[in-house]
């Protein structure tokens, strides 16, 4: 009978322990990576009775019969099923998706693991959990303070922080995180250079254009070619025939006045010069002027009523207060892309205007100016008080384009008025990005792509490249020259450098066929990179599948300033469950550690999820289906313990 009294005290205990167990599995059922806890129970030993029964003839057995002395509880084992997860707003806040646990640090430097990822900021930005422990992680060093300002550097290598999972500490994640400014010292620009024979860019040629990559008022490239010519002069009477300048002279009787006849005019720097007498006639006059040219081998025509004087390339005609003969000056203007001017070549527009003006001072000196205006026309203004006239005649190989696009600088000029050429047009291709210097200004970098030369085998662009402050200060100007081949691909330079307010910046325009090029083919637009960095301010954390902490910022960047990695244990139903969530490692879990690749690198061996908490792994149903049992157990056992009491009492009266 004591047996069975005490198997029921033992019952009650052991079924009461059941109790504790469900009953606190049920109250932690909305607690935040709690993990549920299972009752396993055993037998006492056992006392047994031995009886020998003996025979007529022989012994039998002997008979062992066991009595038991109750039951206990023998352990309580962690459930490590997965929980659910539940989506938050905090960005601090992670579930751990598969194995593993968090390490957090007690308010003694112990290490305690746990399934609760529900973190926050202290008011040092420190990272810790519900109950204030320190979550300790991998430090990027990305983050640096100067007084009470935390700045990232971007110059940290922070591919591999996880690797580093033996040097563990508490984390900050600051309220503000300036990402500093970087200058750009790398930029790139490709694109094509609409080398076509029309152009949708133009902007007006200047006093130093060649005339040989020139577009035309249509914007149609004139393609003025080595060799091609056109006739300008000032004066009456010009004309050219037969690849000769003339001019004619018509010759008359002379009057009967009692002077004699005066012939004096410079040709071309050589002087003729004869005296008739009055009254000579008109045949007397050509046949002696034509015998003074021919002295001085000077080309004419003589006609029944003058002479035509000729010459290969220029003439000019100086009165030097003669008869007959007015000033007049002519030459034919030839394009070469390397002029000789003293043979009437020109390159440039300024050569052309150079020569127009010593054919104009030779008629009307200290009269006429010619040039180029800022729209790109050339002009012939007459400062004089009376007209003068121009000629601009067709040559042999006169360039139509060319010719068209003279306009009205052949022409009779009033007094105190211009006359202007169409416009003269450059090919023009222009581009604008930003560039940051060392102050952190977000600059203007603009480029100014001029087609300037052009042959056979190569084309040349010149370039100015400007750098801006916002408020149009110019930081720094550099020109620079482009060459292309036959096919358009980039020849030199393929690099420069550039002054960025104190820092060298190389900007890379390819090569060959792989950044800059001129074709023809319609530009669609530039592709350009520099590497530079606005100020950022932090705008948000994100944290990833592998428990890298990022910070993202306004300027566009992110980068790590730390890592919490996952730890795990051979057993973990050998943890030591401390409460609050939080487990010790013991021998029967084993040390804790992570997972490795083959090459070393750390493998989390599970997910994490931010924005999200694992719930309790407790089942509502099976929590108290189980408290039933215990408490149905509970109260068998009481009743055990209530009927060996009476039959006790029923022995002590009997004895009575």
């Amino acid at each position: 009978m004591n047996i069975s009294f005490y198997n029921g005290v033992n019952g009650v205990k052991t079924y009461q322990s059941g109790i504790d167990v469900w009953g606190d599995n049920i109250a932690n059922i909305n607690t935040t990576g709690f993990k549920s806890q299972n009752v396993d129970f055993k037998t006492l030993f056992s006392s047994g009775n031995t009886s020998t029964y003996t025979g007529m003839t022989i012994d039998s057995p002997v008979v062992q019969s066991d009595i038991g002395l109750g039951g206990a509880d023998a352990v309580t084992t962690m459930n490590t099923k997965q929980g659910s997860l539940q989506n938050t707003d905090n960005i601090f806040d992670m579930a751990i998706e598969g194995k593993g646990f968090f390490r957090v640090q007690g308010q003694n430097g112990e290490n305690f693991y746990t399934r609760a990822g529900n973190f926050v900021r202290d008011n040092t930005g420190t990272l810790v959990n519900a109950n204030g422990e320190k979550v300790l992680g991998i430090d990027a060093k990305t983050l640096t303070k100067e007084g009470d300002k935390w700045n990232f550097n971007s110059n940290i290598d922070t591919s591999n922080i996880l690797n580093n999972t033996t040097s563990l500490t508490s984390l900050i994640a600051p309220e503000s995180i300036t990402f500093p400014a970087l200058a750009s010292t790398k930029l790139s620009l490709s694109g094509n250079l609409n080398n076509g024979n029309v152009t949708d860019n133009v902007k007006p040629a200047s006093i130093n254009s060649d005339f040989g990559v020139l577009y035309n008022i249509d914007q149609n490239n004139m393609n003025i070619k080595n060799g091609q010519n056109s006739v300008f002069g000032f004066g009456n009477n010009i004309k050219y025939e037969s690849g000769l300048v003339k001019i004619d002279n018509c010759i008359n009787n002379d009057p009967i006045d009692g002077k004699d006849v005066n012939i004096d005019f410079d040709v071309n720097g050589v002087n003729i010069k004869l005296t008739l007498p009055d009254g000579s006639s008109k045949n007397t006059i050509i046949n002696a002027l034509s015998q003074k040219l021919d002295d001085n081998n000077i080309l004419y025509d003589k006609t029944d009523n003058g002479i035509t004087i000729k010459s290969a390339n220029k003439l000019i005609i100086k009165h030097n207060n003669g008869d007959f003969f007015p000033n007049a000056s002519a030459e034919i203007l030839t394009y070469q892309s390397k002029a000789d001017t003293s043979k009437g070549e020109f390159t440039t527009i300024n050569d052309f205007v150079s020569e127009i003006q010593n054919l104009a001072n030779n008629v009307y000196p200290n009269t006429t100016k010619v040039g180029v205006d800022e729209k790109g026309k050339l002009y012939i203004q007459n400062n004089a008080d009376t007209p003068i006239n121009t000629i601009s005649l067709k040559a042999n190989n006169t360039n139509d384009m060319f010719f068209q696009n003279l306009g009205r600088l052949g022409n009779q000029i009033n007094p105190r008025t211009a006359s202007n050429s169409l416009v003269f047009n450059h090919n023009y291709q222009g581009f604008t990005g930003d560039i940051i210097d060392s102050e952190g200004n977000k600059n203007n970098l603009k480029f100014d792509f001029t087609k300037t030369k052009t042959n056979d085998n190569t084309t040349t662009w010149n370039t100015t490249i400007t750098e801006t402050l916002p408020d149009g200060t110019v930081v720094s100007t550099k020109n620079q020259d482009f060459t292309f081949d036959k096919d358009g691909g980039l020849l030199s330079p393929t690099t420069i450098n550039i002054d960025n307010n104190g820092t060298s910046s190389t900007i890379n325009f390819g090569g060959n066929f792989a950044g800059l090029t001129s074709f023809d083919k319609k530009n669609t637009g530039f592709q350009y990179s520099q590497d530079g960095l606005l100020n950022g301010n932090l705008t948000k954390y994100d944290i990833d599948q592998n428990g890298e902490i990022i910070a993202n910022f306004s300027n566009g960047k992110d980068g790590v300033i730390g890592a919490i990695p996952l730890f795990h244990f051979q057993n973990e139903q050998g943890l030591d469950n401390i409460g609050k969530q939080n487990f010790t490692e013991t021998s029967n879990s084993g040390k804790a550690f992570t997972y490795k690749s083959s090459e070393g690198n750390y493998i989390s061996g599970a997910q994490i999820k931010n924005y999200s908490l694992e719930n309790s792994n407790v089942s509502m149903a099976n929590a108290l289906t189980e408290l039933i049992v215990m408490q149905k157990a509970f109260d068998s056992n009481s009743k055990s313990i209530t009927t060996s009491d009476q039959m006790i009492q029923k022995a002590i009266d009997m004895k009575r």
